[in-house]
């Protein structure tokens, strides 16, 4: 196993050890407060208000855990911090309108809400989460003292949740900038690592395209070393495997088995075949660039199957053009164009 290997499987260990321990957290979560709601009865705008608030803290969570080695939009980070204050003020709520004597059963969501803001303080949002704490507060001195608990004051902002907020602060404000060169570093490793994988990918590419072409000229080659006369077959294998060459390199991203068959048959029958690709993909992703190529080689396929003379030609468009992929096919006083769109359906199709 390569280095960058090693790198991509360290990675996903990591992301799901950190899927394994939140769902663990939020699952011991869900089933105290269940259990707590059970016990203290809940009715059932307690029930929707503490629902509320597990899902906007599940929510929150998520965005701020999602792109652990990237940078935390600012988009993602208020959105964070709102549904945060969110969960604090369902949680609050539910607890003044059950009037609850004690805030053991809900203690754990508040808690829950400054371990979230905690996260958010380390993704270099540290004044967005003293502003949403403060929001937080302003929520509990104001829903307090409609519960019937003699400590509600003390659940506000307790002594820990305050001590672990002013740690994170500190650590945030003085590793921020060991932690923002080392979130960059692993940016710039992954891009490597990419690279890496694109460069074996061309390669293994590049040698399957010459054992292709190789047993295609080997045979004619071959032939011709050894002092046989050439027929008229062997003139056009020999065209049909030079056409074919070019396909390879004119048209890459169609240069796959089901279009290279078509296009093969079709051009013993006598049909002329242009396969061009003007980089119109590289922008896409692997997955959307497949459903192009797919959508494509079907539309081929299918118009070459029942051409025996005529003129086909099968193009991906420059990058950002529209349709980003064609097939023109030309016979006698027949034109025929049909476009294919981004998602890999026809856009429309032009006769004349």
């Amino acid at each position: 196993m390569t280095a960058v290997d090693n790198r991509v499987e360290r990675a996903r260990v990591a992301r799901v050890l950190i899927i394994g321990v939140l769902t663990v957290y939020f699952g011991a979560l869900a089933a105290y407060t269940v259990y707590g709601g059970i016990g203290v009865d809940f009715d059932v705008a307690s029930w929707i208000g503490m629902g509320s608030a597990y899902l906007a803290l599940v929510v929150a969570t998520i965005l701020v855990s999602a792109s652990a080695a990237d940078d935390l939009t600012d988009r993602r980070a208020r959105s964070a911090a709102v549904l945060i204050v969110a969960g604090v003020a369902a949680t609050w709520t539910s607890a003044a309108y059950a009037g609850a004597s004690g805030l053991g059963d809900y203690q754990p969501m508040l808690s829950t809400a400054t371990v979230v803001a905690v996260i958010l303080m380390l993704r270099g949002r540290v004044l967005l989460v003293w502003a949403a704490i403060g929001a937080n507060v302003a929520i509990g001195l104001i829903a307090g003292p409609f519960t019937e608990s003699p400590a509600w004051f003390n659940a506000v902002l307790p002594r820990a949740s305050l001590t672990v907020l002013f740690l994170a602060t500190c650590t945030a404000i003085l590793l921020g900038p060991q932690i923002a060169e080392m979130r960059a570093l692993a940016v710039r490793l992954r891009a490597d690592d990419k690279d890496a994988r694109d460069r074996r990918h061309d390669i293994a590419d590049r040698d399957d395209r010459i054992r292709r072409i190789d047993a295609r000229v080997r045979p004619l080659l071959t032939h011709v070393a050894d002092g046989h006369t050439l027929t008229d077959a062997d003139i056009a294998e020999a065209r049909l495997v030079e056409a074919k060459l070019r396909d390879g390199i004119r048209g890459r991203a169609l240069d796959v088995p089901r279009v290279r068959n078509a296009v093969w048959e079709a051009r013993r029958r006598g049909v002329s075949v242009s396969v061009l690709d003007d980089g119109g993909l590289a922008a896409f992703g692997s997955d959307q660039s497949a459903t192009v190529v797919d959508a494509a080689a079907e539309v081929l396929e299918a118009e070459l199957a029942g051409l025996s003379s005529g003129d086909v030609v099968a193009r991906i468009a420059p990058a950002g053009r529209e349709p980003v992929a064609t097939v023109v096919v030309a016979t006698g006083s027949l034109r025929r164009r049909i476009e294919l769109g981004t998602d890999g359906f026809v856009m429309r199709t032009v006769e004349s």
